[in-house]
């Protein structure tokens, strides 16, 4: 497993860049993670001339790399690979993102693990968000410590909310794996979604909807999807079972909105990691917007996002997901 450590060294984010030095030693122990910490270094900080990079520049950056050694010294981590200096020309977040993502994606990375430092109203206007840029441009996966967290130091329970949709096999089976990996269990998270369109509301009956061809009442809709939904669950854990990992799942029919429903059980229970999966969707597309931004700013514990760009190197994902299906099953997954 090789991760890379976005690290902004040279700020004052010593408490932020612990934590995510702590959860970098647990993937280490774990998973035996390969981690090579990585600092961006604008090229607007070094002012190289408009006629191309001065004959002094591998110079800097040299040194830039040794003070970055030095930095790194102070969280005493025996395991990093050597400290990699990435000079972009982007002034924004987004440039920045561009430039972690190739660099990431050129070392075969396999997860790319920044902060975030969680600012809010004028001044994130201001600065932006450098991870929530990643999200959106990263082809990899992307874990994200928030300056709040407080669980990151012991991953037990991994959350994977999920709508159940086309890309969600992909998703739970790199869930799967990391389980596997770092000896956690799954708690696998359905929330059902209420249905919009009413074709009757009279005082005299309850309201009707039209659902899959019929037209039934609320209650009748959320006692088939709960019963639908729940057989899809436990195949899941079945699947989970036959790779040595112990999985949990829940439908809620709450509809509360995602973002307090992930947290919610995250607390409820006892999660130290959220997986989040992106694609299209009544969910993802709430995962994709407000909610994913609710869920990483207010998380607790690092929230892994597998960006949809993640599967856009796979040619035939449908024939992806039946070589990952257990080989002695025929279940609908």
């Amino acid at each position: 497993m090789r991760v890379i450590w976005a690290i902004d060294a040279f700020e004052d984010n010593k408490e932020l860049n612990r934590k995510m030095a702590d959860f970098a030693t647990f993937l280490n122990n774990k998973a035996g993670a390969e981690v090579t910490p990585v600092y961006l270094l604008r090229e607007s900080e070094i002012n190289i001339s408009p006629y191309g990079p001065p004959t002094w520049l591998d110079d800097h950056i040299a040194t830039a790399r040794s003070l970055f050694k030095e930095v790194l010294q102070d969280y005493r981590l025996d395991f990093l690979k050597e400290p990699q200096v990435v000079v972009h020309a982007s002034s924004s977040n987004a440039g920045a993102a561009d430039a972690l993502s190739q660099f990431a994606w050129d070392h075969h990375a396999d997860l790319i693990l920044v902060g975030s430092h969680g600012r809010q109203g004028f001044q994130r206007f201001i600065l932006g968000s450098f991870a929530e840029s990643l999200i959106t441009q990263s082809p990899l996966p992307i874990c994200i410590i928030g300056h709040q967290a407080t669980k990151y130091k012991n991953c037990r329970n991994v959350l994977f909310p999920t709508e159940f949709g086309s890309h969600s096999k992909l998703n739970y089976n790199y869930t799967l794996n990391l389980a596997k990996k770092l000896k956690m269990q799954i708690e696998i998270l359905h929330g059902l979604v209420r249905p919009i369109e009413s074709l009757f509301d009279l005082e005299t009956r309850p309201r009707l909807y039209h659902y899959d061809g019929q037209t039934l009442t609320l209650d009748e809709i959320v006692e088939e999807e709960i019963e639908t939904q729940s057989r899809r669950g436990e195949t899941w854990i079945h699947w989970a079972q036959k790779e040595g990992v112990e999985a949990h799942c829940r439908i809620d029919s709450s509809f509360i909105d995602i973002d307090d429903l992930i947290l919610d059980t995250v607390d409820q229970q006892n999660c130290d990691l959220i997986i989040m999966e992106a694609q299209s969707g009544p969910l993802s597309s709430a995962l994709l917007g407000s909610y994913t931004r609710s869920v990483v700013r207010r998380a607790l514990c690092p929230v892994i996002i597998i960006p949809s760009h993640f599967y856009d190197q796979l040619r035939d994902a449908d024939q992806v997901v039946t070589e990952l299906l257990p080989k002695d099953s025929q279940l609908d997954l």
